[in-house]
């Protein structure tokens, strides 16, 4: 017979969603959220029902949620609004609009995230994130980053090397590049954020490749963007008693396994001098030996040997927010520059022309090609690699034209993005990956994906990533 307690389990859904109602039926009573949802109702919204408002809509599978959010642009306009449960928010995506606050503070969305990526740069608010960010804008000087331009050249050369494999594998068929770009970035984000590229078990300590830690970060993208749908969720007590949560505790188990690994094993082998972050280094002079590149990680064990407030766990949210941010939107933004490329091929031959002068595919030379940068520009803005954006409003905000957007929740969903905090490394590593594709391979559309309609190929997660990988037909250039 089984216990008690996995009957009460399977009831929990629906006894949360009844509790929240209840407490939402309460809430109404209080004047600020009845003067909140009388400005929400001024912005178009989509039918919805009693207490519950909108929620029925976004309670579906992750694959129809961004359509359906491509629905409400499409049919609601730049601004709309929904509200489930009596709380409102508030979805802007016209960027005129979405620039007017300066509010930094996070939404719910980003609470999610902390028991993987703690309270670091991308998820903490208010002072904390502006003293984190002060701390950490040494690591990102352009001397520092510059060293590592050697080691994104060859990264890109891999690239194209395991493309090629593939395509001769595949023959004339259709090759997903997604996972083999993706396994290129994060292999590259390792030496940049941690100086390291091999990875290990957490027992037996026998080498494995990457494939488990690629696993768990998709898996907690899922279970983060499942969570974000399901209001029974939200509380901490009902997410554990959920099926969710042991797959949830096993995949931090391996990122942070991972991370405090190199941590511990980086700090024991950092130099007692190396206290400093690498910005302020004189550039190497000819025919002196080149230093070795500082790794993110490296910046932040100096900051704390230099007496920085950083206790271990910080450094780890850190590490573990530049590796999530690093590796997942530059991947999806690589490979959906190339799927537009195919699905272009007027600018993809310009843009393979500009290449072809080129004497050496490096960074020197890759940086001054007008062309690649636009084409770079336009695909983020095309695909942006985060799609939506949440603050939380702590004052009442006014838009360009007079329309008042009330003190809850709003989702922003920006003109283009920068891809993560690394803005230069980001575009440095974009630029070259993009650069030798384009060099090496002629890139088409699979026949039968030229059809879909964009909002098929979308999945909803914590980036925007495909929803049946990007398959394409590589050939190579004469």
């Amino acid at each position: 017979m089984a216990p008690p307690w996995v009957g009460a389990a399977a009831l929990l859904p629906a006894l949360s969603l009844a509790a929240a109602a209840l407490l939402a039926v309460a809430m109404y009573a209080l004047s600020a959220v009845r003067r909140n949802l009388a400005v929400a109702r001024s912005y178009p919204q989509p039918r919805g029902v009693p207490v519950l408002g909108h929620l029925l809509h976004v309670l579906r599978p992750r694959e129809d949620l961004f359509k359906m959010v491509r629905a409400f642009r499409r049919d609601l306009g730049s601004r709309f609004s929904i509200v489930c449960l009596f709380t409102p928010s508030f979805h802007i995506s016209d960027p005129e609009a979405a620039e007017v606050s300066r509010n930094i503070s996070k939404g719910r969305a980003y609470g999610f995230l902390e028991p993987w990526l703690g309270r670091g740069l991308l998820t903490s608010t208010g002072a904390r994130w502006r003293s984190r960010r002060k701390l950490l804008t040494p690591a990102f000087h352009f001397r520092v980053l510059d060293q590592f331009t050697h080691h994104l050249e060859e990264h890109a050369r891999r690239l194209v090397d395991d493309l090629d494999a593939a395509a001769r594998a595949a023959s004339s068929a259709a090759v997903d590049v997604a996972p083999i770009v993706s396994r290129v970035t994060l292999r590259a984000i390792c030496v940049t954020a941690m100086g390291k590229v091999s990875f290990r078990t957490d027992a037996s300590g026998q080498a494995m490749d990457e494939g488990p830690y690629f696993e768990a970060i998709h898996r907690m993208g899922s279970a983060t963007v499942t969570r974000m749908t399901r209001p029974w969720l939200w509380p901490s007590v009902c997410f554990k008693l959920s099926a969710l949560y042991k797959d949830f505790v096993r995949d931090l188990g391996t990122l942070h396994g991972f991370t405090d690994r190199v941590i511990a094993e980086r700090k024991a082998k950092l130099p007692d001098d190396a206290c400093d972050t690498g910005a302020d280094d004189e550039d190497v002079r000819p025919g002196r030996a080149r230093k070795q590149p500082r790794p993110f990680l490296d910046s932040l064990l100096g900051a704390q040997g230099a007496g920085a407030d950083l206790t271990d766990e910080d450094i780890r949210e850190e590490v573990d927010t530049f590796m999530f941010e690093g590796h997942d939107t530059t991947s999806v933004a690589v490979c959906w520059a190339l799927e537009l490329l195919a699905r272009h091929p007027d600018a993809q031959a310009r843009l393979a022309a500009e290449l072809s002068a080129l004497d050496a595919l490096d960074w020197e030379s890759v940086s001054r090609l007008p062309y690649l940068d636009r084409v770079l520009k336009e695909c983020l803005r095309l695909r942006p690699s985060v799609p939506f954006i949440s603050r939380y409003l702590e004052a009442d905000a006014v838009l360009p034209d007079g329309q008042p957007t009330a003190c809850r929740r709003r989702a922003l969903h920006p003109h283009a993005l920068t891809v993560f905090t690394g803005k230069r490394f980001a575009t440095m590593e974009l630029k070259l990956l993009l650069a030798a594709v384009v060099r090496r391979f002629h890139i088409g559309a699979a026949a039968e994906d030229v059809r879909v309609a964009a909002e098929d190929m979308f999945l909803a997660d914590l980036v925007l990533r495909p929803r049946a990988g990007v398959r394409l037909r590589l050939t190579a250039r004469a």
